[in-house]
């Protein structure tokens, strides 16, 4: 409906962006009700702290005081910081068992507190506005109806990608004109996405649902469970993933914008450093960008340079959630990328075929406390993954999860693991390059429509699965 109607009203004028805007801010609260309360300060407090911000930097600098400059900014960003850091934090300090943690918690009701809905990319979106007026010496735009439009545009605004303001300004303040191809180029993107969802990430989970649901059982895994139970997570968060975002990104071709990739076969890494280059890849450069080479980055010499990197995976472990198997999944990403520099593996193009074949591995037994949570199923896993055999005892609750829809997911999904690292999946079918979204004629008529009809038969025929990232 909100398609159809905006490319009934006239491209020129305002009208699109308020239709648009309106049905954004709708469906966000229609979404998480109340809680866009929390989501509304954000708004409105980073547009106005951004604009002060600017006014006071501007007068400590008139003033001969540069060197106070970076202080509105900092106090800006930490104020805008503080919902996601109340809701996300506070409710898990509640059930974290520290009794003064616990105690001053529970006093606030904050174990029954709910998560705002997108609110860890709702927040990194307002922070790179602010952070990136201050850096070009102006406030990206006049207009708060622009800004809404940039944080509440609703295909990013639940689970990224990660937009900044600089790369969709033009379309938000000019016209938008949506080519025939344009328009082809985002629903065949948004179908690709969706089916990676409905029938491969979705099958894929409740395989690995079953294996880490069995290790909560002490000896109900064998290798071979662990093993498939593993790859059946890993190729769940992908498609799972990058499914929301090839929508996301489908979307908003279809009303005019442009939002950058967010994956580029990940899984086809030949090393920790690599996969960063192609996983998530607009958080990484949000990271990279606003923590890493502020706090020095490669340029100061190697123990600055670890030392960043250390704390960008702590704050991204911390991002996904202060539990313990966050926590060692970041320690394990960042252990991995300071031995590849300390080494030079990082930059090296000697033994790729077995670098990636290591790399696959690592990232396999990285997810383990990822998902899990914990540190003790975590080792349960690993334990059954490496020791734990005969091979021919495979835990029931796999066994029945092994159906013949999820079997052809796990094929179809493993698949990413033996693609070329040069083209993603949606460019092979489809035939796009980069900067040019004209999809092959044949294939989009051909692939598009007959994808979509089955995509939604399993819509219906399966049970609601929300997206993995919605919880984050």
């Amino acid at each position: 409906m909100t398609l159809l109607v905006y490319h009934l009203l006239p491209v020129h004028g305002r009208t699109r962006n308020w239709w648009l805007l309106l049905a954004s801010v709708l469906f966000y609260w229609w979404g998480v009700g109340g809680e866009i309360v929390a989501i509304s300060f954000v708004a409105v407090f980073s547009f106005v702290a951004t604009w002060v911000s600017w006014y006071i930097t501007k007068k400590r600098v008139q003033s001969g005081h540069p060197g106070a400059a970076r202080v509105p900014l900092a106090l800006t960003v930490a104020i805008i910081l503080i919902p996601l850091l109340v809701f996300k934090y506070i409710p898990q300090a509640a059930e974290s068992g520290v009794p003064g943690f616990t105690r001053l918690a529970d006093s606030f009701g904050a174990a029954d507190w709910i998560l705002p809905l997108g609110i860890s990319f709702f927040t990194f979106h307002a922070v790179s506005f602010a952070v990136d007026s201050a850096r070009t010496g102006f406030p990206l735009t006049r207009s708060f109806p622009s800004y809404l439009m940039y944080l509440f545009v609703f295909p990013h605004q639940i689970a990224g990608p990660i937009v900044r303001y600089a790369e969709i300004k033009e379309e938000i303040e000019n016209p938008r004109v949506i080519t025939p191809s344009r328009l082809g180029y985002g629903a065949s993107r948004f179908t690709w996405g969706l089916a990676k969802k409905v029938l491969i990430a979705d099958n894929a989970g409740l395989v690995a649902n079953a294996m880490f649901d069995s290790a909560a059982y002490s000896g109900q895994l064998s290798a071979p469970g662990a093993w498939i139970g593993a790859i059946a997570y890993a190729i769940q968060i992908y498609f799972d993933f990058s499914g929301y975002s090839d929508m996301a990104i489908g979307l908003a071709a279809m009303l005019g914008f442009h939002f950058p990739e967010n994956f580029r076969s990940p899984y086809a890494s030949h090393s920790i450093s690599d996969f960063w280059r192609r996983w998530h890849i607009t958080l990484t450069r949000w990271f990279r960008d606003y923590v890493y080479i502020p706090l020095g980055g490669n340029r100061r010499g190697a123990v600055v340079e670890y030392g960043a990197l250390l704390v960008v995976f702590a704050l991204t472990s911390l991002w996904h959630g202060a539990l313990v198997g966050f926590l060692i999944w970041g320690g394990l990403q960042a252990a991995a990328m300071l031995i590849e520099r300390a080494t030079g593996l990082r930059d090296s193009k000697r033994f790729l075929l077995v670098r990636r074949i290591l790399t696959a591995f690592f990232i396999l037994f990285a997810w383990v406390p990822f998902r899990t949570t914990d540190f003790e199923h975590s080792v349960e896993i690993w334990r059954a993954m490496l020791f734990r055999y005969p091979a021919d005892f495979v835990a029931p609750q796999i066994l029945t999860s092994l159906t013949s829809l999820s079997i052809a997911a796990l094929i179809l999904g493993a698949l990413a693991f033996f693609a070329s690292s040069k083209r993603t999946g949606f460019e092979r079918v489809f035939a796009p390059t980069e900067g040019n979204l004209a999809v092959s004629k044949v294939r989009g008529w051909a692939v598009a429509p007959v994808l979509f009809v089955v995509t939604i038969a399993g819509v219906l025929l399966s049970d609601f699965s929300p997206f993995l990232y919605f919880q984050f």
